[in-house]
């Protein structure tokens, strides 16, 4: 009865064992998935018309926005549809833009559905001054 118990037990602990590994892969394949999409040219093209929206001389020597990075630790799926992206603005962690990117149905390119800013952004942008934060 005991070995038979004891079989019992390492059964169903392998059992967990393997599924455990099977979820942290399968959430690993999904994090590589949502890299490549934030890497892709569709989304450069679709965060830079945001930026440009934003600042008009957005990533030019002119423009108040200098340079961008998305942020690939913060990536997720948003649960409504789309990516959401944080993207630091000037290589600084105070200048932060949020948004969520869904492909458009019919033309199949991405585009912004939502963002936020923080305070240093917003102030940035309202602001007589460029690069950096005042």
């Amino acid at each position: 009865m005991n070995k038979r118990y004891s079989l019992v037990v390492i059964m169903i602990l392998l059992s967990l064992l393997l599924g455990g590994c099977s979820l942290m892969t399968d959430q690993s394949t999904e994090k590589q998935e949502m890299i490549q999409i934030a890497e892709s040219q569709k989304m450069k093209v679709a965060i830079e018309n945001m930026l440009t929206k934003l600042d008009s001389k957005a990533l030019t020597p002119e423009g108040k926005i200098k340079s961008y990075k998305i942020s690939k630790d913060d990536l997720d799926y948003n649960p409504m549809g789309g990516i959401l992206v944080k993207i630091v603005i000037n290589n600084d962690e105070k200048l932060v833009l949020s948004t969520t990117i869904q492909e458009d149905a019919t033309t199949k390119k991405y585009e912004e559905t939502y963002f936020g800013e923080t305070e240093e952004l917003s102030a940035l942008l309202t602001s007589n001054h460029s690069g950096k934060h005042p």
